[in-house]
């Protein structure tokens, strides 16, 4: 199915872009440089750089497979096409359980940090009525419409990547590259585990893809804006990270180190300026979740995959308002009940599984005949993206692999008593 169900097309490029910096630059940017350079060492930005390459390939295979589709759900799309309804549904169901427990994740980070502007947070009582709150908040703006709910995501990435693209480069210019014989090198399974902090650190580039039957120009507009981001957030991330390392102390041991290296640039009222950061960073981060992940609802219930209410689209707004509304509500109760922890272990797997689904899409794809964007080696790089998705799978562990065999049963349960019971759509 290739439709877009009455859907409002009224995203461009920029949209694209800052939907692609919200979900790369996160929460974790504000611990990633200590957590990598307690892996890595003197390393740190050559492993950072060589995940950037890998996921590279993998978002340059999305940029060609995306240039074929005009319509909602990415992944699920592409993988419907590729691989069948089923892989569709697989890709889907682990992609929406993916985004919840992100979704939950950032918005426990968030507060974290806001409780050092506003100690209240920390309580039960305040924190969960803040959650409930900014939930409501951003589900309505969403309800009202995709260009309002894009508009916050938007404004958010402008506040939140101003004052880390201000501070990167001028830490940078104050404490100069830092020395590579400064810390040992690692191990070499350091030296992997430091490689998977950096490669998870890179993800998220694909969640504009599913939101492909709101855009305008969807195949012009996907691929250059998608790739635009992933390279604005690659700069930042190349600044970042020697800043730190040059200019904060025992950066191994540092908790706060983005915190730090604004109190040796600016002085006492950086610590301040970074925690808001960070606040905004995590709404933003949130705000594109809610944009982006009741889509995948809406593509597997286009699909038939299930229940086809949560592919009805508002007739003033031409949002899939149900979609909208019950994610949000599913977020707020897993958020309140630290439910999401559990479906944490899912996530990673389910990324992996979603970036081999891409690349192999591109390979099955190209011989039913050219896309309009042809990406050079293309087939190579889905070959190398595919096998380096399997090699970090590998490292999972019982547990997590146990995790995803459960939740997928749970969904294939879903799938099978709705394919079997409820009505189908024509």
């Amino acid at each position: 199915m290739n439709s877009t169900a009455g859907l409002h097309r009224g995203l461009g490029p920029a949209d694209v872009v800052a939907l692609t910096l919200n979900t790369i630059v996160g929460a974790g940017i504000f611990g990633l440089p200590s957590a990598l350079h307690a892996a890595a060492g003197s390393q740190s930005l050559l492993v950072l750089a060589a995940a950037f390459v890998l996921i590279a390939a993998v978002a340059a295979c999305a940029a060609e497979v995306a240039s074929r589709f005009e319509a909602t759900g990415g992944p699920v799309l592409y993988a419907r096409e590729a691989l069948g309804p089923l892989g569709a549904f697989t890709v889907g169901w682990l992609l929406y359980l993916t985004r919840l427990a992100t979704s939950g994740a950032i918005i426990v980070v968030m507060l974290d940090y806001a409780a050092a502007l506003w100690p209240a947070l920390a309580l039960p009582l305040p924190r969960g009525i803040a959650i409930t709150l900014f939930l409501a908040l951003i589900a309505g703006l969403n309800l009202r419409g995709v260009v309002q709910g894009a508009a916050l995501g938007n404004v958010l990435v402008v506040l939140k990547l101003a004052p880390l693209f201000l501070l990167a480069p001028l830490g940078l210019a104050i404490g100069g590259w830092p020395e590579p014989a400064a810390a040992p090198v690692p191990q070499v399974d350091a030296l992997g585990a430091a490689f998977l902090l950096a490669f998870f650190a890179c993800m998220g580039f694909e969640q504009a893809t599913i939101v492909a039957g709101e855009l305008r120009h969807p195949k012009r507009d996907l691929p250059i804006g998608m790739l635009g981001g992933f390279l604005l957030a690659g700069l930042l991330y190349a600044m970042l990270v020697p800043a730190c390392q040059s200019l904060v102390p025992d950066l191994a041991n540092s908790k706060r180190p983005v915190a730090e290296l604004a109190l040796a640039v600016f002085g006492a009222a950086g610590a301040t300026v970074v925690a808001l950061t960070a606040v905004l960073s995590c709404a933003g981060n949130l705000s594109t979740s809610i944009l982006v992940t009741p889509r995948v609802l809406f593509a597997l219930a286009e699909q038939g995959e299930i229940p086809a209410v949560l592919a009805r689209v508002s007739g003033g707004t031409r949002v899939p308002a149900v979609a909208i509304a019950l994610t949000a509500g599913i977020i707020c109760v897993l958020t309140l009940t630290g439910t999401f922890v559990h479906l944490a272990t899912i996530a990673v797997i389910a990324r992996m599984l979603m970036y081999a689904s891409i690349c192999l899409a591109l390979l099955l794809l190209r011989r039913r005949g050219p896309a309009p964007l042809r990406v050079p080696g293309g087939p190579l790089l889905a070959v190398l993206a595919i096998a380096a998705c399997a090699l970090v799978m590998g490292t999972a562990s019982a547990d997590a692999l146990r995790a995803v065999a459960v939740a997928l049963l749970a969904g294939y349960l879903l799938r099978i008593l709705w394919r079997r019971f409820g009505p189908q759509p024509n």
